[in-house]
């Protein structure tokens, strides 16, 4: 070995290995849910909160909320709402968990769930970053638990069987498509 290779110490080398562990805990849980926790372009974070109405009546969800960026979004636009970020994965639930902490927003909570397994039924709105087949999923599960009139607003996937109400397209966000939708008040 030459004088001038560099040497890796325990310090770096225990980095490292913690390094490595999170990524392929992130990339199994990826892999489990089916959907990779990918952060909102903020282009399309604030075309979302655009989307939403100026007053929601319960509290706001941010199903598969990743890193936390839109959650922290949401509870600023939204402080008297609760706003609740639900992720699985448990490397970006504690990095959200974290900023949570730092930040100190009072109406925003995290919660480590699955929400295909979740009770929606109070949300006043919710909003979402997923891939086809959880909005597959996802689908049935609003129809049956959201109240009329809740709004739900998605990046990028839309729901196959519902009519949206508004959408937008965001040239900075890769020309991302975000949805809104309003679940019917009976007739």
């Amino acid at each position: 070995m030459s004088e001038n290779a560099a040497q890796v110490g325990p310090l770096e080398a225990t980095l490292l290995i913690g390094f490595l562990l999170g990524v392929a805990v992130v990339a199994v849980y990826a892999i489990r849910v089916g959907v990779p926790p990918m952060p909102s372009n903020r282009a399309a974070r604030q075309a979302m909160l655009r989307l939403l109405p100026e007053r929601i009546e319960g509290p706001i969800y941010d199903l598969g909320s990743a890193w936390g960026g839109l959650a922290f979004d949401l509870a600023r636009q939204y402080p008297e709402n609760p706003v609740i970020g639900i992720e699985l994965s448990p490397i970006p639930y504690a990095v959200s968990r974290l900023r949570a902490l730092l930040l100190r927003r009072p109406n925003l909570t995290f919660r480590r769930a699955d929400f295909l397994k979740t009770d929606l039924s109070d949300a006043g709105a919710l909003t979402c970053y997923l891939m086809i087949w959880a909005m597959r999923k996802l689908e049935p599960k609003l129809c049956a638990e959201l109240k009329p009139g809740a709004v739900v607003v998605s990046h990028a996937f839309a729901f196959v069987e519902w009519a949206h109400e508004d959408q937008v397209i965001v040239p900075e966000a890769g020309s991302a498509w975000i949805y809104r939708y309003l679940m019917p008040t009976s007739s």
